[in-house]
């Protein structure tokens, strides 16, 4: 039976179950960016134990991209279509794709499995009905005799073989830390073995591993981060956020920083090691350089638009900040900030100059936590700006890391 043969004979027999997403219509199929213009091919779907029913979920895809190989999160596709995957707006990541302890390749681990019943043709998928946008493994297609021979082809729910894929110890704890709140799986996985937490910190993927780290203790943080590869350690560290990235760095041990510091990029590398100059209890220690930054002359469509593309917490997100070129911190000199509901109520080519609020307080970088409270508190801000002696903006300071510093007082 040839692929395509077998297709047919999958349309054929599943023409009225509309509700099933098959993974032969995924494989081979290409990928569009949001404008439609033709980024590669999908070689393969990367599946997940889901937490019960041993059941996988489809956690995304493995894509052919100038001439490598690369992980699409299933969340960053917008349709589907006979065409193949259409992506949402927004950077694609072109890391080398490596899979991870736990994950499965529907073509290279799933239809390399033999079973009693008969060679696995194709795997169909379902929505888990919890409005959560994950997909589930629901079917399953047999070609008994081989998927060379024209022979019956049997459907059958996932029910009846998902014991096969039953998951071990290490893969059963990545199946719950994936479904868990990060907050919520940082608690679980400290109450973790320390043997069994470094398999899984190793499994686990660097962005979700760093939303992990970001709910620990800086001293937890640490412990796990020191038991990875180099390399491995270093990608965790580009997915967290600035602040949390400089507060893990400064509890390392200075040696194993400079090990992680030499193989980092270097441009990140000098803008981390001006934010490891400030004091953990200082505005400086607290901000995050990551803000939106607009020149005077840019306009309310052009700062919307920012708005729109950016992925910051909501916190400093509804505060824009203006300075004079470069806008990159530290940027040149600082001349105000404007709020998201400010803009809303200007016409779009009014310019963001115009708009700029000049009864907000600035921080000093050397301002201490008290201060920065104080100042967030009195004016009744989300987000404060850090200006140094030289007037440039250096970083912002949100309430959230004020609240996370009292609160790890409290502890």
């Amino acid at each position: 039976m040839t692929d395509n043969e077998l297709q047919q004979d999958i349309n054929l027999a599943l023409a009225e179950d509309e509700q099933t997403l098959w993974g032969s219509r995924l494989v081979k199929r290409s990928l569009f960016d949001a404008d439609g213009s033709t980024l590669g091919s999908i070689q393969d779907i990367l599946l997940v134990p889901a937490a019960s029913e041993n059941k996988l979920y489809l956690r995304g895809f493995v894509a052919s991209v100038d001439r490598r190989l690369i992980f699409v999160h299933e969340a960053r596709v917008d349709a589907v279509d006979r065409d193949g995957l259409h992506l949402r707006g927004g950077t694609l990541d072109l890391r080398i794709f490596k899979k991870r302890h736990g994950e499965m390749l529907l073509t290279k681990d799933i239809y390399a499995t033999r079973l009693e019943s008969g060679n696995i043709s194709d795997v169909g998928f379902s929505e888990s009905g919890l409005n959560d946008g994950k997909w589930l493994t629901n079917k399953i297609a047999f070609a008994a005799g081989g998927r060379l021979r024209k022979r019956n082809l049997e459907v059958a729910d996932w029910a009846s073989i998902g014991s096969v894929f039953t998951s071990d110890q290490v893969s059963g704890d990545l199946a719950r830390l994936r479904e868990l709140h990060k907050a919520d799986a940082a608690e679980v996985i400290q109450a973790i073995p320390e043997g069994r937490r470094t398999e899984l910190a190793a499994a686990l993927e660097a962005s979700r591993l760093a939303d992990l780290l970001e709910e620990l203790p800086e001293s937890e943080q640490a412990l796990i981060l020191n038991k990875l590869e180099t390399a491995d350690a270093i990608e965790v560290l580009q997915e967290m956020e600035i602040d949390d990235e400089i507060d893990l760095l400064k509890e390392l041990d200075p040696t194993q920083r400079e090990i992680l510091l030499a193989e980092m990029d270097p441009e990140n590398v000098q803008q981390i090691r001006s934010l490891l100059k400030y004091n953990e209890d200082t505005a400086g220690g607290m901000m995050t350089p990551e803000a939106i930054v607009l020149t005077p002359e840019s306009t309310v469509a052009d700062a919307i638009a920012r708005l729109r593309d950016t992925d910051l917490p909501p916190a400093i997100s509804v505060r824009l900040f203006i300075t004079e070129s470069p806008i990159q911190a530290p940027t040149g000199k600082y001349l105000g900030s404007v709020t998201l509901a400010r803009l809303l109520r200007e016409p779009p080519t009014c310019t963001v100059g115009d708009c700029i609020d000049n009864d907000v307080p600035t921080l000093s970088p050397e301002a201490s936590e008290k201060e920065v409270a104080e100042i967030l508190a009195r004016y009744d801000l989300l987000a404060v700006a850090v200006v140094d002696a030289m007037h440039r903006l250096v970083g912002v300071v949100t309430v959230d890391d004020v609240i996370i510093r009292l609160t790890e007082g409290a502890d």
